[in-house]
C-alpha cells in the first residue's frame, strides 16, 4: 500500500495521484500531503462534509449563546470579554 503511515510526498502525489486518491477512499483516513515538512490534508467528501457540519453546528450555538446571553440580565452588564467567553464552554 502507498500509504502506510498517512504522509504522502508532493513528489508520489504526483507520479500516483489516481493510486493516492484510490487509498485516500479506502482507507478512509486523512492523508498528510507532505514536502518537507506537513503542509495539507487529504480526506474523504464524507469525512470532510461531516466536519463541516460540526463546525456550522458549533458555529451556530455560539451565535444562539450570544443572543440569549444578551437577552438575559447580564447582557445589559458590563462583562470582562474572557469571563464571557469561558462561560459558553
Amino acid at each position: 500500500m502507498l500509504i502506510e503511515n498517512n504522509f504522502v510526498s508532493i513528489s508520489d502525489l504526483r507520479d500516483k495521484t489516481s493510486q493516492v486518491i484510490k487509498d485516500v477512499s479506502k482507507v478512509g483516513k486523512k492523508i498528510v500531503l507532505s514536502q518537507n515538512k506537513p503542509i495539507g490534508v487529504f480526506l474523504s467528501l464524507e469525512e470532510y462534509n461531516s466536519l463541516q457540519k460540526v463546525a456550522f453546528e458549533r458555529e451556530d450555538a455560539n451565535i444562539q449563546d450570544i443572543k440569549a446571553y444578551k437577552q438575559s440580565t447580564h447582557g445589559s452588564e458590563g462583562v470582562e470579554a474572557f469571563s464571557f467567553l469561558n462561560s459558553l464552554k
